[in-house]
């Protein structure tokens, strides 16, 4: 696991209430999560990554690896 990865998942697991390790490859769709949530977890990653994601571009991730990758990639 990258350290992009391992940084994701500690937010995921603290505010998506997850009590485990969250699967990268699982579709937002399936993840049961509030929009509050999802909306706690973008801006949580905006401040740990010092880039903010816009909600636009938030949504077109289809699950955590991707978002993983995006922040490689423009962070």
């Amino acid at each position: 696991m990258s350290s992009t990865e391992e940084r994701v998942a500690g937010l995921a697991k603290k505010l998506l209430n997850l009590d485990h390790d969250p699967d990268f490859d699982v579709h937002f769709s399936e993840r049961q999560v509030s929009s509050l949530d999802t909306i706690a977890f973008a801006r949580a990653l905006g401040k740990e990554f010092n880039h903010e994601i816009p909600a636009e571009k938030f949504a077109s991730f289809n699950n955590l690896r991707e978002l993983a990758e995006y922040l490689d990639a423009n962070a």
